[in-house]
This record gives C-alpha cells, sequence and structure tokens, in this order.
C-alpha cells in the first residue's frame, strides 16, 4: 500500500496539464467571457489586456474563449475517435486470441495489414474524397486507429489463456461467453487503457494537423490546429495567436505520453538495470528404463473413471516430446487414488489430458471414459459439460489459480450448478447463499464476511478451501486434486487433506489426488498409482506401501523425511523406510521398538 500511494500523486502530476485542459474545455460555456464566434473589428488584433487577458485576433474575436472552446472541441473529437478504436480494437484482439487457430490468424493479418497502412496519409485520402465533416473526420482517425489496441489486447489474453486462472475456470466448467464476457475483456482493456493515454495526445496532434491543411473542422467552429493556420500571417507581430494554442497541443501529448510511460513501465524496471543471463545449457541424459506394469484390471461396474492407453504429446520447438506413455487406471466412485511420481513423471499431463486441459500444444490419444461418454477427441461442447459439472479440478497454487481482481464470491460462484435463474436481486440472493453454504462445508470462519474479499486478503489455507470450495460448487462425481498442499506448510496440508477425506465421505465423491509426496497421500488414498518416465511402473494399495518392488516406488518412500520420537507420549510414527529397513514402512513407539506397518 506504501509504494501505491508513492505512485498515486506522481501519476496525478503528470495528468494534471490533460485533467485541466479537459475541464476548461468541459466549462467553457460557463467561463468562457465571450462567445467563441463574436467578433469586433474595432479591437482587432489587440494585445493581451485586462480586457482580453489573451489578446482578441484579426477579427476581433476574444482568443481565451477561442482556446477554452478550442479545447472542448479537441478533446471530444479525440474522445470519440479513442472510444470507437479501443473498443472495435480490444473487441478484436481479445476474440481472436481467446478464440484461436483461423480466427486468430486472419485477427493478425488484419492487425498487420492495419498498421502497415500510414494512418495520416490514409486520413487525408478519405477527407479529401468525402470532405471535411466531423463524421468524416472520425471515421479517417479511427479506420485504422483500432489495431494498436487489438495486438495488446491479443497478448494479454494470450498471457491469460496459459494462465492457471484460465484453466481453473475451464476446470470450474465455466461458459467460454462468460469468461470471455467477465474474465478475458478485463484482462485485454487494462493494457490498453494505458496506450489510450499516448493516443489521446495522437488524436489531438492528427487533428491539429488536419485542421493546418485545411481539412479538418471548419471554420468559425474554434480549433487548436484552424487557430495557428490563422496566426500564420501574424507570427511576428502577434505572439499570442499562435503560442496558446501551440502550448495546448504540446500540453495534451507530453502529458498523454509521459502518464502512458508512467502507468505502463514498473517503477523497478526504471531503477534497475537489467542483465540478460545466458540460459545455461543443460546436457542430454539418456532416457531411463522403465518397466510398465501389468495388464491393468477389466473394467468393473463401479468404475466411474477409465483411462485406456493414454498417450499424452507436446509439440515443442525441438519436435515432439512424449509425456504420458499408454497409462491405464481406473477409478471407483466413492474411492481416493492417489497418483505419485517425481518431478516430470507425467502425472498431472495424465489427469488434465483427460479433460482436455493439457494445452493447445498436447496430443492425446488413447481412451478416456466417463461413465458412458468418451472424452478423447470429444468436442469442445461435451468436455464443457463434463468440467465443473461431472469433474471439477482444484489446482496447486492457489494464489495463481484465483484471479486476483475478483471477490471470493464472484470466483466460487462461476462453477454453480445448475446455473441460478430469477430475477436479478433474487438470484444475486440464492447465489450469495449458496456460495456462504459452500464456503462453511469447507471450513472457512465468517463466511459471510469472506465471500466479500479478494483472495489476497487471506491466507494460503484459507485460498485453498476456497478453490475447493469453487470445485465443489458444481456438485461433482469425481475430483482431481492437482497437487493441492504443495504451497502450505505441514499443519495446513494436514487440515486441506482432512479436508478432502471428509468432503469425500460426506459426498461420496470419486477422488484423484496427484503428488509427489508419499507421505501426503498415504493417509488418505485408498491406491496408489506410481509413475515414472510416463508410465505406470507400479500399483498397490495405500495400506500396502511396505510391499512395494519397483524401485522407482521405493526411491519415493526413502525421500520422505521422517523425524525421531521426541517423546514416549508421542505415539507411534510412521517411518516410510531408510537404509537400515529395506522393508518399508515400521512403526517406531516412544521406547524404540519397531513393528511392520
Amino acid at each position: 500500500m506504501t509504494g501505491r500511494r508513492r505512485l498515486a500523486p506522481r501519476a496525478l502530476l503528470l495528468a494534471l496539464p490533460l485533467i485541466l485542459i479537459a475541464l476548461a474545455g468541459l466549462l467553457a460555456p460557463w467561463i468562457a467571457p465571450a462567445a467563441p464566434t463574436a467578433t469586433d473589428l474595432s479591437a482587432s488584433l489587440e494585445s493581451p489586456s485586462g480586457a482580453h487577458l489573451l489578446g482578441t485576433d484579426q477579427l476581433g474575436r476574444d482568443q481565451l474563449s477561442r482556446l477554452l472552446w478550442a479545447a472542448r472541441t479537441s478533446i471530444a473529437m479525440a474522445a470519440v475517435v479513442m472510444t470507437l478504436s479501443f473498443v472495435i480494437g480490444v473487441g478484436i484482439g481479445a476474440l481472436g486470441a481467446f478464440a484461436g487457430g483461423l480466427v486468430d490468424r486472419l485477427v493478425t493479418w488484419l492487425v498487420e495489414v492495419a498498421l502497415s497502412v500510414p494512418t495520416l496519409l490514409l486520413a487525408l485520402a478519405i477527407v479529401g474524397i468525402r470532405g471535411n465533416s466531423l463524421p468524416n473526420l472520425v471515421l479517417a482517425l479511427s479506420v485504422v486507429a483500432w489495431a494498436p489496441y487489438a495486438r495488446i489486447a491479443r497478448g494479454a489474453v494470450l498471457g491469460f489463456r496459459s494462465s492457471p486462472v484460465c484453466d481453473a475456470l475451464v476446470g470450474l466448467g465455466a461458459h467460454p461467453l462468460r469468461i470471455l464476457v467477465r474474465h478475458v475483456v478485463p484482462t485485454a482493456a487494462r493494457p490498453a487503457l494505458v496506450f489510450a493515454s499516448t493516443d489521446v495526445g495522437a488524436v489531438v496532434l492528427a487533428t491539429a494537423g488536419l485542421s493546418f491543411l485545411g481539412l479538418g473542422i471548419t471554420p468559425p467552429t474554434p480549433e487548436w490546429g484552424q487557430m495557428l493556420v490563422e496566426s500564420r500571417p501574424y507570427l511576428a507581430s502577434a505572439w499570442w495567436l499562435w503560442l496558446p494554442p501551440g502550448l495546448a497541443i504540446t500540453a495534451v501529448a507530453f502529458s498523454g505520453n509521459l502518464l502512458s510511460e508512467h502507468l505502463g513501465i514498473p517503477p523497478e524496471l526504471r531503477r534497475w538495470r537489467l542483465r540478460r543471463t545466458p540460459t545455461p545449457t543443460v546436457p542430454s541424459s539418456p532416457e531411463p528404463e522403465v518397466s510398465p506394469v501389468s495388464t491393468p484390471a477389466p473394467v468393473g461396474e463401479h468404475d466411474l473413471l477409465v483411462v485406456r492407453d493414454l498417450h499424452v504429446t507436446f509439440d515443442t520447438a525441438d519436435g515432439p516430446v512424449p509425456a504420458v506413455r499408454g497409462v491405464d487406471y481406473s477409478v471407483r466412485r466413492g474411492e481416493v487414488l492417489a497418483i505419485v511420481g517425481e518431478s516430470g513423471s507425467g502425472k498431472t499431463a495424465s489427469s488434465l489430458a483427460t479433460l482436455g486441459l493439457a494445452g493447445d500444444r498436447a496430443r492425446v490419444s488413447g481412451s478416456v471414459r466417463l461413465g458412458g461418454t468418451e472424452l478423447v477427441g470429444a468436442g469442445e461442447d461435451v468436455l464443457s459439460s463434463v468440467r465443473g459439472g461431472e469433474v471439477a479440478v482444484v489446482f496447486q497454487n492457489p494464489t495463481t489459480a484465483l484471479n486476483p481482481l475478483r471477490r471470493v464470491g464472484s470466483i466460487v460462484a462461476e462453477g454453480l450448478r445448475p446455473p441460478v435463474r430469477g430475477r436479478r436481486r433474487e438470484r444475486a440472493g440464492e447465489i450469495r447463499r449458496r456460495v456462504v453454504a459452500l464456503l462453511r462445508d469447507v471450513g472457512l470462519p465468517d463466511p459471510e464476511r469472506l465471500v466479500d474479499c479478494y483472495p489476497h486478503e487471506l491466507s494460503g489455507g484459507m485460498r485453498q478451501r476456497v478453490l475447493v470450495a469453487a470445485a465443489l460448487a458444481g456438485d461433482p462425481r469425481l475430483v482431481v486434486a492437482d497437487e493441492p498442499t504443495t504451497a502450505l506448510d505441514v499443519t495446513t496440508q494436514a487440515e486441506v487433506l482432512d479436508l478432502l477425506r471428509r468432503l469425500q465421505h460426506q459426498r461420496d465423491l470419486a477422488l484423484v489426488l496427484i503428488s509427489h509426496d508419499l507421505a501426503v497421500v498415504g493417509a488418505v488414498a485408498d491406491r496408489i498409482l506410481v509413475l515414472d518416465a510416463g508410465r505406470v511402473v507400479e500399483e498397490l494399495p495405500a495400506d500396502a506401501l511396505h510391499l512395494a518392488e519397483h524401485p522407482r516406488t521405493r526411491d519415493l518412500l526413502a525421500a520422505v523425511p521422517m523425524l525421531p520420537a521426541l517423546a514416549p507420549h508421542r505415539g507411534p510414527h510412521l517411518d516410510m523406510g531408510h537404509a537400515g529397513h529395506p522393508g518399508g514402512p515400521v512403526a517406531r513407539t516412544g521406547d524404540g521398538r519397531e513393528a511392520p506397518c
């Protein structure tokens, strides 16, 4: 907050000339000392005085009045052109980036064509052909002015599409149109607004330039460029004719440019020099030898999710990279399946690919059946109906998975199924009631207050509970928890795991728990699936970890850190195996006696 308070006065100071000129133009009918078109030939070319603070022109018109009314004309012209360019550009850029594919390529081509056209020459051509009326001027200045906004918006939306926030919204089953309107467009609009502060000066300069060439605002309407044209014969004898409008144009352009630079560049980038460090070259290592697990069990009548021969390959600049290679598993109704493996083993890719969340560069093959629905190769309409409703996802980092610009209640309400119907006020009350109930179910204190909080106002554990509440909003049958305790401390990890287990029992959910820590999932899961290099190397019940045979599983067991018993009354604790206990986990009591689990 301190940094924000320091920055606000600077931004206000930079915008002050623009604000004052805009206010002067807005209040011109009330503060101008005379009508801008009132002539008095007896007072022609009078120098500044008490009667005329900025003097008079060759027709005896008061220069201060004309300057104020010209500000009204120029700022209004800039506002109209910028509004049209902003709305059209942000809409086109956001739509292209969010839709992707052919639509994105078409938008990119249109933007490149528009940016390659000289704006002023095109404006001269349009005004020269159609005449210099106000609608034609607006058309001439905005016909290609939308292109920079579209490019900026497209870049912002492409970043949003690859963010965990977008993945979380898709995982909750939010409708694409809702994501576009409520999340994508605001994301695209913010950086475009920064550029708009620069564009205001450009539009004012372009309007003045066209008027200076005789193709802008027609007399007797006052306009800064027109005032400069009329002052040309008197440059040496009447400085008050050209200096005030020239200073006004300069002030608007400088104020807009400096404000844009201040808003667009983080302060740390202006204070420190960034040094590019070369990316270290990592020597390629031979692919590890893994032995696949035996043939999977046949599909049972209680199986909710059945995965067979799943392959996931990512297209990269260095060629295709296989992440999942022929994975087979099933999840029964009301069962907790833990998928465990080291980083890069394919555990997350094998789970998210089942819902079409592996990304645009992923190629998925095999079979994934949810109930009687085949998900591999299914259309977006089928996947959208499954996400959030049948299957929900809890992502691993709540800090990045929650939209920092939306309140907790709005985030959880995205996944409500069925959608709340009725009048607006009644609908809002019902949504709030259901969201508060969900927050209470996941153990959050004072949910009536938290529903109006932003994610940054909550602790890490509370944010993770909000993600769980959002996942449960659609009343799913299967929940995929992607390392839900990675960013949490040990105590909070235990609380979140207890919460997941309790909700799984209460709602009879099937739960897929992804983790690299066997100690985390051992007390929660019913079955454990161990992955290595994209393949299933071992599958065993959670209470039979001491029977693990594969070296990778035993390495994961040995990697679990354990502390010695601190006091006899602490009771037994689980030792997940080490060099002295090659047989696997043992229970060690306070007096030092050991017994296999």
